[in-house]
């Protein structure tokens, strides 16, 4: 008996995902659990298993096509069913119907109804203004597929070219269409509001250098990140208002600091979380950092190592400028942005001299919390980081 497998609810708030690539044709004889095709969620890539042995009767959807969740993506027969099929016997063919003309073409606003082609190969089309009757299609049975409308799209002229020739539609697919998502839903429900400081970092480059080289030696990376998360999250037992996340429209603080590490990954940006990160030493929050951020450039993270997180830190090493406005990673109530230290003048004792200054910003909901209670939060998590030596010794 045919067994249709169908898109699962795999949770998050996930209602949805797109088709990466197939990895089974029809015909392949596929065992339990064996990968059926990587799918993109607004998480992470994420490969789904059969949930049974059998032969691939039928696949359904393209590469770049969205589904949502309880959509029917592969037909798997029984062990067997298709041979029995193909040596039973016959049943008696039936009278042919009159001979019918032929149905009108499906109207579509891109003229394109005749066309074989998925409604998200359809869509893609029609944002990039390419007529489907004139794209060259590569998919079976002369299927348009997504790579057929962007190899159309830029092409210097004829069949879908840009209408202007001095320009290329920007294709958002896979994760950077996820991203999009996610930031366009950040800044339309949350206001955004953002405090900026800067402080004398010469006590904290000093800690850093001296412990630097026993860090290495016990494998971890010292850089200055680990030292503004462990900072991160005494400031947030100080003021456990900013610990938070939005949940089916009620805000919920939390006790334990989960926090979300902003990764910039070969094709877009991910948030691994670092879980109870507020029990974490300076070095074990090194190590974590270091370990989620290569799992992240590699693509290997799954899905629960890409959720819950309770508040983000957000760091440009050494290209970060001064200093920006991140967009708070949704559903969370705010985000900490971290900028290079650069050297600047300062009157230290009536005497100008160079100080390192590190610039921090702290982007906040204002439906939780108003400017006064962000700018005692970030004066608390400067006065850590500027004298790191009260809380250095602090393993837990």
């Amino acid at each position: 008996m045919a067994f249709e497998f169908k898109l699962p609810d795999v949770g998050e708030g996930i209602t949805e995902g797109e088709i990466v690539r197939w990895l089974v044709e029809v015909g392949d004889t596929v065992g339990l659990d064996q990968p059926l095709l990587e799918l993109q969620t607004d998480k992470a890539v994420v490969e789904l298993p059969a949930p049974r042995a059998g032969v691939v009767a039928s696949v359904h959807g393209e590469p770049g096509q969205v589904v949502p969740v309880g959509t029917t993506l592969v037909v798997i027969d029984a062990p067997g069913a298709a041979a029995e099929r193909s040596t039973a016997p016959a049943a008696p063919a039936a009278p042919s119907p009159p001979e019918e003309a032929p149905s009108a073409p499906e109207a579509g606003v891109d003229g394109a109804g005749a066309v074989q082609a998925a409604p998200a190969t359809r869509r893609l089309a029609r944002e990039l203004g390419v007529d489907l009757t004139r794209v060259a299609a590569s998919g079976p049975r002369g299927r348009v597929l997504p790579g057929d409308v962007r190899a159309a799209a830029s092409a210097p002229s004829g069949a879908g070219a840009p209408a202007s020739g001095d320009r290329v539609p920007l294709v958002l697919t896979g994760l950077r269409r996820v991203m999009a998502e996610h930031m366009t839903t950040s800044v339309r429900e949350i206001p955004h509001v953002t405090v900026v400081e800067r402080l004398n970092a010469s006590e904290l480059v000093r800690v850093r250098t001296a412990l630097k080289g026993p860090a290495e030696a016990q494998g971890a990376r010292l850089t200055y990140l680990p030292w503004v998360a462990k900072a991160l999250t005494l400031a947030l037992a100080d003021h456990p208002l900013f610990n938070a996340r939005w949940e089916q429209g009620t805000c919920y603080q939390y006790q334990a600091v989960h926090l979300g590490i902003a990764t910039d990954a070969p094709d877009g940006l991910l948030v691994p979380v670092i879980r109870d990160a507020d029990k974490l030493s300076v070095l074990e929050l090194a190590r974590a950092m270091t370990l989620q951020t290569e799992r992240a450039q590699a693509r290997k993270l799954s899905t629960a190592e890409l959720s819950g997180s309770t508040v983000t830190i957000t760091g440009g090493g050494p290209l970060a400028g001064l200093f920006a406005t991140p967009i708070i990673n949704h559903p969370e109530v705010a985000i900490l942005g971290v900028y290079r230290i650069q050297q600047e003048a300062q009157v230290v004792n009536g005497a100008l001299v160079p100080c390192p200054m590190l610039y921090l910003s702290w982007t906040f909901d204002h439906r939780i919390a108003d400017g006064a209670q962000a700018s005692r939060f970030l004066n608390r998590l400067k006065d850590l980081l500027a004298d790191p030596d009260q809380w250095l010794l602090r393993l837990r």
